[in-house]
């Protein structure tokens, strides 16, 4: 029923289960490192364009005071 090669190929089958389960972890580990990449790159923007727009208010704001101050 069995011949002597059937316990080779279910070694054999084994291990190409196990090397794809070690791909799976492993492309799931960086799909978690990728979110985290993208989730801080994303924090570092907000907070670069919160900074431009504080600068940006404080700038209009000194312009137009030495606006004022001109044509008085």
């Amino acid at each position: 029923m069995y011949d002597d090669q059937t316990p080779y190929q279910l070694r054999k089958q084994w291990e190409k289960e196990d090397k794809q389960d070690h791909y799976k972890v492993a492309a799931g580990v960086m799909d978690f490192v990728g979110v985290v990449a993208g989730v801080l790159c994303l924090l570092l923007l907000i907070a670069l364009l919160m900074s431009l727009l504080d600068w940006l208010n404080q700038d209009i704001s000194s312009t137009f005071a030495t606006l004022r101050t001109h044509f008085q």
